[in-house]
């Protein structure tokens, strides 16, 4: 008898009430900066993302991003190799970027908010970030984009303030698998 409960219990979940992972080759964490007036676009080449989310009953979400920053990607070189130094990223004393997600609000069909905290260079400041769920390929596609301020978290000060825009966005395209 307990095993047919189990079993009942079981198949009253839906499939998609589960540990999520993020398909790494099909997914992207992006920026858009304005620098000297001009926008300048740029990525992160690794990043790890966990999500533990049911449609049905987002509150109850978790998603945690972690971005290696020495993993960026400017365009160049030289782009790289400056936003690694200790006045931007700081990558040896800083290597991860980090959003956990403590909730999720439902918007509208297929539009979320997360709401977590996003932690760069040490410091935390509370981020919510809005994205859609897309169903596809017996997965989701978790795709959004917010602004934030480079400043807050002590990213690219001194002379590079007059230079480069305290104004950012962040996109990211998140492919998650069972």
């Amino acid at each position: 008898m307990k095993v047919l409960l189990v079993l009942l219990m079981a198949l009253a979940v839906p499939a998609w009430a589960q540990d999520w992972k993020l398909d790494a080759g099909k997914s992207q964490v992006r920026f858009v900066i304005r620098q000297m007036n001009v926008p300048t676009e740029g990525g992160f080449r690794r990043f790890i993302a966990r999500a533990s989310f049911d449609p049905a009953r987002p509150e109850a979400g978790h998603f945690r991003v972690d971005v290696d920053t020495a993993s960026i990607d400017t365009g160049s070189a030289e782009g790289d190799d400056e936003v690694k130094r200790p006045a931007w990223f700081d990558t040896k004393n800083h290597p991860w970027a980090t959003f956990v997600a403590t909730s999720v609000r439902r918007e509208a069909d297929g539009r979320y908010i997360a709401f977590g905290e996003l932690g760069i260079k040490g410091r935390n400041r509370a981020l919510a970030a809005p994205f859609t769920l897309i169903r596809q390929d017996g997965g989701w596609l978790a795709q959004g984009r917010f602004l934030l301020k480079r400043g807050a978290y002590g990213i690219g000060g001194g002379d590079w303030a007059e230079v480069v825009a305290d104004d950012l966005e962040v996109r990211f395209n998140l492919v998650l698998l069972p």
